[in-house]
């Protein structure tokens, strides 16, 4: 509880210099084990609000893949956040950096695993693959029409073409 209320006198004090404030926090994150996911996500929020969103997704990116940091749903969600914000086109003309938006993606299927009854991590989902251009219910519905061939199709059939070799 004390180390919170030192963040916000801080907070208050310095908010032309922000790193003092994320300085603190990696500090209490060594004194006070116990309390290490929820000062990362102060961290975190604190590093965003500063505009350093590389800085907050490295941070995560180095926490994430040990426990109990693996577990925890928010924490996914705020890497896949962070992704996806870095891997947006900078311009009219360029596309999404592939690599961020595959590991976007790969932190909200993580952050929908731990929650299933995340509807942001669901949302986000289905926006990459909208971003990707993936029809999912399509995709859905053509597995589903595999496995059940007795299902009667809307669709009109495609030709194939035979070649005979002489």
């Amino acid at each position: 509880m004390l180390w919170s209320t030192s963040v916000e006198i801080l907070s208050a004090h310095n908010l032309r210099d922000p790193e003092r404030t994320i300085e603190f926090l990696r500090v209490m994150m060594l004194h006070h084990p116990e309390d290490r996911e929820v000062i990362l996500k102060e961290m975190v929020l604190r590093l965003i609000n500063s505009e350093r969103q590389r800085d907050a997704l490295d941070e995560l990116e180095l926490y994430l893949p040990s426990f109990p940091y693996q577990d925890n749903a928010l924490l996914h969600l705020y890497a896949g956040l962070l992704s996806l914000y870095l891997g947006q086109p900078t311009s009219n003309i360029a596309q999404f950096n592939p690599t961020l938006l595959r590991s976007a993606q790969t932190y909200f299927e993580r952050a929908k695993s731990l929650d299933p009854q995340n509807a942001m991590a669901e949302a986000f989902i289905r926006r990459i693959h909208k971003i990707n251009g993936v029809d999912i219910h399509s995709t859905d519905k053509e597995e589903s029409d595999e496995e059940t061939p007795s299902v009667v199709s809307d669709k009109p059939k495609r030709k194939r073409v035979r070649t005979v070799n002489d």
